[in-house]
């Protein structure tokens, strides 16, 4: 299971990348095609779809490697087992975010499926669909992050 968990991360990690190279080329694309008088008006819908994407990806990839913004000025000084606690309550916290964002990302996304990006004439809910798909890998991330903190509490981890 552990092999898999890496594998997908790998894949998520590659496809951020990317979806990154296709943002980048498609606005060097929109520039260009400006400068010579030929605008491409479709690269900025598409480019809009991809971001959609890349941010939701990019935030459980942050929210993985612990890259996520934090304030830690009260709690650094605290035991261990007090800051493990304190970062229980707030995975769980946000874990029940994550699961309130994937209802209503459904929902939006049922609620576009018959606006369309006007250029390129594919739903809209396509785009949409990244928070809740993203929201369930950022879940995943979340209970891993919630089960290292109860074997801290536990004491079946070492602190250090």
């Amino acid at each position: 299971m552990k092999k898999a968990y890496v594998t997908f991360c790998t894949i998520e990690e590659l496809s951020c990348g990317a979806i990154l190279c296709i943002i980048v080329t498609l606005a060097f694309a929109t520039a260009i095609g400006r400068c010579i008088g030929h605008p491409i008006s479709w690269t900025v819908e598409v480019s809009q779809f991809f971001l959609s994407w890349l941010a939701f990806l990019g935030a459980d990839m942050a929210l993985r490697h612990g890259q996520v913004l934090g304030v830690d000025l009260l709690t650094r000084n605290f035991p261990k087992k007090v800051q493990a606690g304190i970062k229980l309550l707030t995975n769980l916290l946000i874990l029940l975010v994550l699961i309130l964002f994937v209802k209503y990302g459904i929902d939006l996304c049922r609620s576009n499926y018959k606006r369309s990006f006007q250029t390129v004439g594919i739903s809209y809910s396509w785009a949409t669909a990244s928070l809740p798909f993203a929201s369930v890998f950022m879940s995943v991330t979340m209970m891993i992050e919630i089960l290292q903190q109860v074997k801290i509490l536990l004491g079946k981890e070492d602190v250090a």
